[in-house]
């Protein structure tokens, strides 16, 4: 079985993952909707968050086997992290191809997302000729393991305004149980699906002063590809 599978909070992920699914004519799955317990030749896109690789995907490599592997990380221009090294170290060896794109940063309004795709066209012409490579160890921050969630729970935070109405939406899209009636709890990542997902944008996020001066820095642009 081939496919494109897409772990995507905000949409960016997974319109990466809908031009691999396109170009390749591979069924397009959500990790969070229900996936197969074997591949062939999957090609997987997700986020980094704080430079690691998501709970979900984690939990995905325990359950499935894969004979091919392609691995895109989205990332939103602050740093990628290692997740793909960490990813073949950890969980899969046979991987053919990878790369790290940087796109729209979930906490930047003004942000642009990616749209250079005819970069990834070395991918899909390694996807259909197949063939192990080793990824490279690059740098990664060294306080990006440390409380990650804490972090963003104390540099972030979002509350419903008087706009909401009780729709509830919010907690049916949210795959931590992290949020109802627009209150959120202690197992909030601050991925922002909820406020992505509010028909009447009624989820307010507010950034503390280290996040703003975070943010600030000069953005990483940079499209790294292996294959």
């Amino acid at each position: 079985m081939n496919a494109v599978v897409f772990y995507s909070n905000t949409g960016q992920s997974k319109a990466v993952a809908t031009y691999f699914a396109d170009r390749l004519g591979y069924p397009l799955e959500d990790m969070e909707t229900g996936v197969a317990e074997g591949y062939q030749n999957l090609v997987l896109v997700f986020p980094v968050h704080c430079q690691n690789i998501p709970d979900t995907v984690k939990t995905f490599f325990k359950k499935v086997s894969v004979d091919n592997l392609t691995v895109i990380a989205t990332y939103g221009k602050m740093g990628c992290g290692n997740a793909l090294y960490e990813i073949q170290n950890k969980y899969q060896k046979n991987i053919v191809a990878g790369a790290y794109i940087p796109t729209k940063h979930s906490y930047i309004n003004n942000d642009s997302a990616f749209c250079d795709f005819e970069k990834l066209e070395p991918i899909i012409e390694k996807i259909k000729e197949p063939s192990y490579i080793r990824l490279p160890k690059l740098h990664k921050n060294p306080f990006a393991n440390l409380f990650p969630k804490l972090r963003s729970r104390l540099t972030l935070t979002i509350r419903k305004s008087e706009d909401c109405d009780g729709c509830n939406l919010c907690a049916e899209r949210c795959s931590f149980g992290a949020i109802k009636s627009g209150k959120i709890n202690r197992n909030c990542i601050r991925c922002l699906k909820c406020v992505e997902c509010c028909p009447r944008q009624a989820l307010k996020v507010k950034k503390s002063l280290p996040l703003k001066i975070y943010l600030s820095k000069k953005k990483i642009n940079k499209v790294l590809i292996y294959v």
